[in-house]
């Protein structure tokens, strides 16, 4: 059986006249890109879970974020004429991400979210743009996994 919702969801978006590669390389410093192979490693450890939940938070930014994915949509756009540079990031936390997940396992799909950043092709502005965790969680319809992405964003908004 297939069902179907509809929701609404917020999307943010703040423009800023620091250049992109200053604005990422700034981004990076406070969430740092972990290659998605890292956790696969770590996982494969078998570790107890006190000693795996630090070494996960470990890899933690200062910013309660970490990065697993991260693609430069310009260096394969430039080959066909684009001009401006642009990324798509994969943010989160695995450990909120379990929080959550375990309240409504179908918020999967937006762990980790997306965040992209790229730059106007007219003013030369770094734009940030993401959906908004607490309405992508909320559609769930659980409080406690709207709650969680009502965190997140704040933390999202401090990183930004």
């Amino acid at each position: 059986m297939t069902t179907a919702q509809t929701f609404s969801v917020t999307r943010h978006k703040l423009t800023t006249e620091k250049p992109f590669d200053a604005f990422i390389s700034e981004l990076e410093k406070h969430s740092p890109v972990v290659p998605p192979e890292v956790f696969g490693d770590l996982a494969d450890l078998n570790l107890p879970q006190d000693q795996l939940k630090a070494r996960v938070e470990g890899l933690i930014g200062s910013s309660g974020f970490v990065f697993f994915l991260k693609v430069r949509h310009d260096q394969l756009f430039s080959h066909f004429g684009r001009t401006h540079a642009s990324v798509q990031y994969a943010i989160g936390n695995p450990l909120i991400a379990k929080e959550v997940s375990d309240k409504a396992p179908a918020i999967c799909l937006y762990t980790p979210f997306r965040l992209a950043v790229y730059e106007s092709p007219e003013t030369h502005e770094t734009i940030v743009s993401y959906d908004s965790p607490a309405s992508l969680f909320g559609s769930f319809g659980v409080p406690e996994a709207a709650e969680i992405g009502a965190k997140l964003e704040g933390k999202l908004q401090d990183l930004l």
